[in-house]
């Protein structure tokens, strides 16, 4: 089958974790277990690090554990200064133009979220979808559910898919359902297909794929094969 569809992840994979946006939200989340949950900052913490431990995901605990409203939990954690942090970056901008796969955006974040990061990095209009926590019905990557409820509305098969994300867990989850898989950071254990340190290198990906087949490499944040 010809890959259709790019999946791109939003956080830590559109733009460098070193940016430091998420580690704002995750302050949020936080703050939100020690108020909602009348914490103590130290109980706060030692919680998250716990939900994060078995479920990957603090939202999944919270539902499961104290029956907390979703949308109060995610408009609270979300609000952090996305474009004090984010600018637009016209490189990124200029390489999305270049790619003709359709391109859509899965988060376990919510479509404000997402839409405030594409409009902060100014690449809002490259992408057809945003397919949030919300559509997922708060069953987060990496729950296949998540990636069947995409698939079908797309119309399209695994195979069809190209998965970009920072998670390995979420990598695995697609690579189980034929999805070709592409590793987002700088962990060079982690299984997937491709490997690159940063999104620049998706556009030497895509040529990849197109004139070498199966041929499978690891690439530098430029895109050059390392």
């Amino acid at each position: 089958m010809v890959i259709q569809y790019i999946l791109f992840d939003l956080d830590n994979t559109l733009y460098p974790r070193e940016i430091g946006l998420f580690r704002l939200i995750e302050e949020r989340i936080k703050a939100y277990l020690r108020i909602r949950l009348d914490l103590t900052h130290k109980e706060a913490v030692a919680l998250w690090r716990t939900y994060i431990q078995v479920y990957g995901f603090t939202l999944v605990g919270l539902i499961k554990h104290h029956s907390i409203d979703p949308e109060d939990y995610l408009t609270f954690v979300h609000e952090v200064d996305v474009e004090g942090v984010l600018g637009e970056d016209p490189g990124l901008a200029q390489m999305m133009s270049r790619i003709p796969l359709e391109k859509v955006i899965v988060t376990n974040g919510t479509q404000r979220h997402a839409l405030r990061v594409l409009r902060s990095l100014g690449i809002e209009p490259f992408f057809s979808h945003i397919f949030d926590i919300a559509f997922m019905n708060y069953r987060p990557k990496p729950h296949r559910s998540c990636f069947y409820k995409v698939m079908d509305h797309l119309g399209v098969q695994g195979a069809e898919c190209l998965l970009l994300d920072d998670h390995p867990p979420t990598l695995a989850a697609g690579k189980e359902l034929k999805m070709t898989a592409v590793y987002v950071g700088k962990d060079n254990k982690v299984e997937a297909d491709y490997h690159i340190t940063g999104i620049r290198g998706l556009e030497a990906i895509l040529k990849d794929l197109q004139l070498v087949g199966e041929r499978r490499l690891h690439y530098d944040y430029q895109g050059n094969t390392a």
